[in-house]
């Protein structure tokens, strides 16, 4: 399953910064693809979190439940709904629920660790689009901690 993230991220990152750049974020994606191209998003997003329901994981699972929902509330620039507050929670739920869950069932602290001094140096230096390079770091932490279970 973790090829298969793997392989989700790979392609649909190379395929954006390609086409755009390097974006804001990776769900800013949703906004630059033309309007037949958007499922591509929430192919990607359903992609990494789909799996992470089978590895027999409550934590994971929510994490991967997470991750769906970014994939469904798409729109996140949209003040009218809920779309911003679920995209958000579910990011980031997506993300520090499995960096926790590695340190406490495996005593793998590390992708925590390194996910937290990356983001400080990210935020504290002039490096552009931080979003998308944070979320570029969330994605090989939680991959390697995947590695180690």
């Amino acid at each position: 399953m973790t090829i298969i993230q793997a392989i989700v991220f790979i392609v649909y990152i190379s395929f954006i910064v390609y086409r755009y750049g390097v974006l804001p974020s990776i769900s800013e994606s949703w906004y630059v693809l033309p309007l037949r191209q958007k499922f591509l998003f929430t192919i990607f997003t359903w992609g990494i979190g789909v799996p992470m329901l089978f590895y027999d994981s409550g934590a994971l699972f929510i994490s991967g439940s997470a991750l769906t929902f970014v994939g469904v509330a798409t729109q996140f620039k949209a003040s009218i709904s809920f779309s911003r507050e679920v995209h958000y929670a579910g990011a980031l739920i997506g993300v520090i629920v499995p960096l926790i869950y590695f340190g406490i069932s495996s005593d793998n602290w590390l992708p925590l660790v390194f996910q937290v001094v990356a983001t400080m140096i990210i935020t504290l230096t002039k490096t552009q689009n931080k979003i998308w390079w944070n979320e570029i770091v969330a994605f090989f932490c939680v991959l390697s901690g995947l590695l180690n279970i």
